[in-house]
């Protein structure tokens, strides 16, 4: 196990948007690597090489990740491209509940990953997703984030506080609040903190 942080925080929505939003969902950030022939689990703060670092390691693991692990491993192997990496959600932590999503793991990203361990390239275009994989076929286990929208222009903080009304009724749930990419750039707008209502602020 390496004790290392590999994804980048994200920055706060500023009113500088882009095209595409995404629902925000209330997990625990994940990224999985394959390095070296082997695949790799990065949570915030550890690196985890699978499978040899797993038992030492139960006690750190996302709930419910251990089995996902065993069911999974193998397919990981084959799917995922050496050097390739993919960043997403862990769901099933936090205080949203999401029973209209069928899997544990959902993508927001992919990358590549270098000698430090280290995230480069990091891309936020959905299309992109697939060349992660080998033959370009994501597994039927890893979800993508949902889109919300996507803009011709840049939305104002009313105009997403608007439309975060508008999703919220449709989905007739809880919404933590979304994702906004711009020219290969991210930013959230939080509207659901700790389970709270509040207004975003940058």
């Amino acid at each position: 196990m390496v004790k290392k942080s590999i994804y980048p925080k994200t920055k706060r929505f500023d009113g500088n948007a882009q095209v595409f939003i995404t629902e925000k969902i209330d997990g625990s950030n994940l990224t999985i690597f394959k390095k070296d022939g082997e695949i790799h689990f990065a949570t915030r703060n550890n690196i985890i090489q699978i499978p040899s670092d797993v038992e030492n390691c139960k006690n750190i693991l996302y709930k419910g990740m251990y089995g996902w692990i065993q069911d999974n491993h193998m397919r990981l192997c084959e799917s995922l491209n050496e050097g390739s990496a993919i960043c997403g959600e862990w769901i099933g932590m936090g205080n949203i509940k999401y029973p209209h999503l069928d899997k544990k793991f959902y993508m927001f990203a992919k990358a590549n990953i270098d000698e430090d361990l280290i995230l480069k390239k990091i891309n936020y275009i959905q299309d992109y997703f697939q060349y992660s994989f080998v033959d370009k076929n994501i597994p039927d286990f890893i979800g993508i984030v949902p889109i919300v929208k996507t803009e011709s222009k840049n939305p104002s903080i009313q105009d997403l506080d608007m439309l975060y009304h508008e999703y919220c009724l449709s989905q007739n749930r809880q919404v933590e609040g979304f994702i906004i990419y711009q020219n290969n750039e991210v930013e959230k707008y939080v509207r659901l903190k700790n389970g709270k209502m509040q207004d975003h602020h940058s």
